[in-house]
């Protein structure tokens, strides 16, 4: 006899579902020309399902932003390596964060131009994004005990890096979306920049 699913695993597919139609619409349409109807219509669901998970439009776009910093945050986990060198981690935390973002270009527009800055919860920092930002703080340490890294504040430097690699991926991905080898003048140009600045030249 079969078992009846759990409340919990019914919401995560509920919660999926709106999530997913919600990516296509405001890919299809923009932030500002989506709707709750088309984004429940979507989803297969009525309009009372989409507020019983979220209060509104823009509680679902920062769901979607705060999806994209844990799937980046996991990908650099899991690129960072512990038996390579300090450059080596850079260049694939760089490496990653440009991949993250041409497989999820769609979601940096809707984060940083969909909701503009009439829209300043969609710009707010998140617990994903300060895992992130642990993360690179973790390893600036670490590199900086080990002498790989020119000495310097560790989260000063993850801070700084976050923000040129945001502005890059906006520049590459969102002002640009991506046009001709631009994302990959960006990426290489990111990638000596770092390396000329953090890294310890022996």
């Amino acid at each position: 006899m079969a078992t009846r699913p759990r409340r919990t695993e019914s919401e995560h597919v509920r919660r999926k579902q709106l999530l997913d139609a919600a990516r296509k619409i405001f890919s299809e349409k923009g932030y500002e020309g989506a709707t709750v109807s088309e984004i429940a219509q979507e989803a297969g669901l009525g309009k009372g399902t989409f507020y019983f998970y979220y209060p509104s439009k823009t509680t679902i776009a920062v769901a979607l932003r705060d999806g994209l910093m844990v799937t980046m945050a996991a990908a650099v986990e899991i690129a960072m390596k512990p038996d390579t060198t300090f450059g080596e981690k850079l260049n694939t935390l760089i490496a990653t964060s440009f991949k993250v973002a041409r497989q999820n270009a769609d979601l940096f527009r809707l984060a940083f131009i969909g909701a503009d800055e009439t829209h300043p919860e969609m710009h707010s920092e998140s617990p994903e994004h300060s895992a992130l930002l642990t993360t690179l703080t973790r390893l600036f340490g670490k590199a900086t005990e080990t002498g790989e890294m020119n000495a310097m504040d560790p989260e000063i430097a993850a801070r700084l890096v976050l923000g040129l690699l945001q502005q890059a991926v906006i520049e590459a991905f969102v002002s640009g979306h991506g046009r001709g080898d631009e994302s990959e003048r960006l990426e290489q140009g990111v990638r000596q920049l770092l390396s000329n600045a953090l890294v310890r030249q022996i």
